[in-house]
């Protein structure tokens, strides 16, 4: 079997749910690398791995050699899986740190207030503006630029607020949020994401709004515009 078509099937067989718009919508895209242990894919577990990513997800239960896979893998710094699948993980990455995460969804996304006028989505000929942005988000809004739309809101003139839609399934995609420190709460991040849900809407798509627990803006955020938690996510990171 081809890797692509191996995707294929793994897709096909995890449910089209928010806890598993990262994972699903790697696979589909085939934007993953995946890590398996000796015992196949079908019903045992699997990590999907972001390529050229740090991100990982996990399917299922693991197994020793799949831990140990991971674990060899130092690239990989943050590892998302379904809280009531989390406690096998617990042994073999004692030395990560665990943190909970909250999955939202909107019931009626349409119905959010609008975005600012002059927010808009970002082109390849938007990428030179990037050479002002922190490298670090310079480099992940490039890459997001690469794999599909980011919207952008704008302080004079200037790109300062991004949202972009960082893994893509059949009916959902994962709201990913970026703002300048010095632009933060003027309104500028809601008005990004309002236009890129918007324009996802279009294909169908509605938003799943991921936040630790410990990012209390982010849950605030995500109160006040009426998403409602669905789905609890433990994220394990290295070191």
């Amino acid at each position: 079997m081809t890797l692509d078509a191996r995707q294929e099937d793994l897709a096909a067989a995890l449910p089209d749910l928010p806890r598993w718009v990262g994972p699903r919508g790697l696979l589909l895209e085939r934007r993953a690398e995946l890590l398996t242990g000796p015992e196949g894919t079908r019903g045992a577990g699997y990590v999907v791995l972001e390529r050229d990513g740090r991100t990982a997800f996990a399917v299922h239960r693991p197994t020793a050699a799949l831990a140990a896979t991971l674990l060899e893998r130092p690239e990989v710094s943050s590892l998302f899986v379904p809280l009531d699948n989390a406690d096998p993980w617990r042994t073999p990455l004692s030395g990560w740190r665990e943190e909970s995460a909250i999955v939202h969804i909107h019931p009626a996304p349409a119905d959010l207030p609008p975005p600012r006028p002059g927010t808009r989505l970002l082109t390849l000929a938007d990428l030179e503006t990037f050479a002002r942005l922190p490298p670090a988000l310079a480099a992940n809004l490039t890459r997001a630029l690469g794999c599909g739309p980011v919207a952008a809101a704008l302080a004079d003139g200037q790109p300062v607020s991004f949202a972009h839609a960082a893994y893509r399934t059949e009916t959902w995609f994962d709201l990913s949020i970026d703002t300048l420190d010095e632009h933060r709460r003027q309104g500028l991040a809601t008005s990004a994401a309002a236009f890129l849900i918007r324009h996802m809407l279009q294909s169908g798509r509605r938003p799943v709004w991921g936040a630790l627990d410990a990012d209390t803006a982010s849950l605030a955020m995500a109160k006040k515009y009426g998403f409602r938690a669905v789905d609890r996510l433990s994220a394990f990171r290295r070191g």
